[in-house]
């Protein structure tokens, strides 16, 4: 069921605002919590629901289920963060993280330096590693899908709305149209039962790219693939995009993905993009300081000095002995504290 403003589910937790969007898989509400802070609550789409039979409507219930849990292990800086999931009224629920910012479709002018479009692919990048350490594929990058937060004056990437359509769809036991974003989305997501991999979501990171340093949407890949449409090199409508970042992005939106990047870290470091860390590092705490025990030392060395003195005499009585020379103290520092990054 669609819901209008003023109501209210979880006996009055949430309370709807209004309704930000509908697509063909679901409807996204802002919604106020009781504290009044402002979040959005994603539902499947009933048009969808009624769509589709008794069997299929249970294996996209639970899929979204098993999905919306994973996504809440997804916590990164640059993803927008999955607070809670529900059921109202037998409609599952997402509750998340409201961003009121521009996505990077909106950004005028629609063309960015090089180095702004590399600080944010990177951002995104990132987060895509994080999102592929826990096994999952997002399948919908593009950039109306990655907003922009303003954190302390600082804008970063948030990416959102992970393609959740394209994997149901591929379960359905009737022919239905994808969702796909013309010239972001790789080939092999417009077929049915596709195994996805990290290289999809390369592809529609390195078509991101494209976009921001050029202004245009490159060329959709089944044009390319099916009509034999050339995809114009972005140095070509840019030529200020330097020949590194060129080749990446051409590499990035291979057809084939076996000529991809197999890695989100590879491709970033084909652009350069060493320099942040896929996972939260938990900061090692600093060594303790050693306290010398003072006495102890010196009854060590008077220890050690009477032993050498005593083998010193043995050696002139019997000259067959050779004194060795006298061991010298070794500072053993204490091991750090393990740390283990989850």
């Amino acid at each position: 069921m669609a819901w209008v403003a003023g109501d209210q589910l979880q006996g009055g937790k949430y309370t709807i605002e209004r309704e930000l969007g509908r697509g063909r898989f679901g409807i996204t509400y802002l919604v106020k919590n009781k504290n009044g802070d402002r979040q959005v609550i994603k539902t499947l789409n009933d048009d969808l629901l009624n769509s589709l039979n008794q069997l299929e409507r249970e294996r996209l219930k639970t899929m979204f289920l098993r999905e919306a849990l994973k996504l809440q292990k997804c916590k990164h800086k640059y993803i927008v963060e999955v607070l809670d999931s529900f059921e109202e009224a037998d409609c599952l629920c997402l509750v998340m993280e409201y961003v009121d910012e521009a996505s990077l479709a909106d950004l005028r002018p629609p063309i960015l330096s090089e180095p702004d479009a590399l600080h944010y692919i990177q951002q995104i990048g990132e987060a895509l590693i994080f999102v592929h350490e826990n096994e999952l594929i997002h399948r919908d990058v593009h950039p109306g899908n990655i907003l922009l937060r303003n954190r302390e004056g600082q804008l970063e990437a948030v990416l959102i709305d992970f393609g959740l359509a394209l994997d149901f769809d591929h379960i359905l036991t009737t022919s239905r149209t994808k969702e796909t974003s013309d010239g972001f989305t790789p080939p092999e997501l417009y077929t049915r039962g596709t195994i996805t991999r990290a290289y999809s979501d390369i592809y529609s990171l390195a078509a991101t790219l494209y976009k921001l340093l050029t202004g245009r949407t490159p060329v959709d890949a089944i044009k390319r693939k099916v009509d034999g449409e050339h995809l114009v090199s972005p140095k070509e409508w840019n030529p200020q995009i330097s020949d590194r970042t060129n080749r990446a992005i051409l590499t990035g939106m291979k057809l084939d993905p076996k000529q991809r990047s197999q890695s989100m870290r590879e491709w970033l470091d084909s652009l350069g993009l060493t320099g942040e860390t896929s996972k939260t590092e938990i900061p090692i705490p600093p060594k303790p300081e050693s306290k010398i025990n003072w006495i102890a030392v010196t009854a060590i060395a008077t220890l050690i000095a009477a032993i050498g003195t005593f083998f010193s005499g043995m050696a002139g009585l019997i000259p067959i002995f050779k004194p060795s020379p006298s061991p010298s103290p070794t500072s053993v520092s204490p091991s750090p504290p393990s740390s283990k990054t989850p």
